[in-house]
């Protein structure tokens, strides 16, 4: 199948499919700071790095999940409409602290909001700004956050990095049953459902997780003919959609997001 003789969309994966927001697209390709390093990358080059391949998930079988609904007309033109996305696997304290801050905002918005603060708290390398850390989040103050535009998350943002600091393990979710690695994820401050969704789907390894906007929402209705709350909507595509219903998602709501495939 093509999708899986593409190499991967770099800007697709990397900017416009909203589930990261601080890599940018330069001359120089795109960069961004992973683990206290910069990393360029760009579209014509090969990838061996084996951590940089597992961050883009260039190892796992596009078209194979692709066939895991075929029966679905919308599912295979979302699969076809976008065939280099994939699905990264980020930092669960990136994709944690990112979400919170996508909590009513737009995609620009967000992007702007990551760039401030990590340009304010986060590492510095080769030009680029890194996410900071949760230490540095837990010891910023909440008038400094709000002043570069944090708003009424930044509260939730220094309550959360706190808890990371004191114990609350992001990395134990990888290993947890969905429900469970789910119902912990919301006892932080300002984690709802879809936050929590998202990070377990981006950041934790939990492909069956399936985070419901507003857009997901519309296309769960006018596809599938699934109706409810976003909750009992999420839970409906879980049990329809399986273990990689969460990758089905992303494919799907970009689908949507950017009209390739009409609602």
């Amino acid at each position: 199948m093509e999708i899986q003789k593409r190499k991967i969309d770099l800007r697709l994966s990397l900017i416009d499919a909203a589930q990261c927001f601080h890599w940018l697209e330069t001359e120089r390709g795109f960069g961004a700071v992973l683990d206290g390093n910069a990393v360029w990358l760009r579209s014509d080059a090969e990838i061996a790095d084996a951590r940089l391949r597992r961050y883009l998930d260039l190892d796992r079988d596009y078209a194979a999940i692709a066939r895991e609904y075929a029966e679905f007309p919308a599912a295979q033109q979302a699969f076809a409409a976008c065939p280099g996305l994939r699905v990264l696997n980020q930092p669960a304290w990136e994709t944690l602290f990112s979400f919170i801050l996508s909590a009513n905002n737009n995609v620009v918005r967000i992007r702007s909001l990551v760039y401030a603060i990590s340009r304010a708290y986060g590492p510095e390398a080769d030009g680029l700004y890194g996410i900071p850390g949760p230490e540095a989040v837990a010891g910023a103050s909440e008038a400094e956050l709000r002043a570069l535009g944090a708003g009424y998350r930044a509260p939730y943002l220094i309550e959360t990095a706190r808890a990371v600091c004191e114990g609350f393990s992001l990395e134990a979710l990888r290993d947890l049953p969905y429900e469970e690695a789910h119902a912990r994820l919301t006892t932080l401050k300002g984690v709802g459902d879809k936050v929590a969704d998202c990070v377990l789907l981006f950041g934790c390894g939990h492909a069956e997780a399936f985070p419901v906007d507003t857009w997901v929402a519309k296309l769960l209705h006018e596809w599938f003919g699934m109706r409810g709350s976003r909750r009992h909507l999420a839970r409906m595509a879980r049990e329809r959609f399986g273990a990689h219903g969460g990758i089905l998602q992303q494919f799907l709501f970009h689908a949507a997001r950017t009209g390739a495939v009409k609602l």
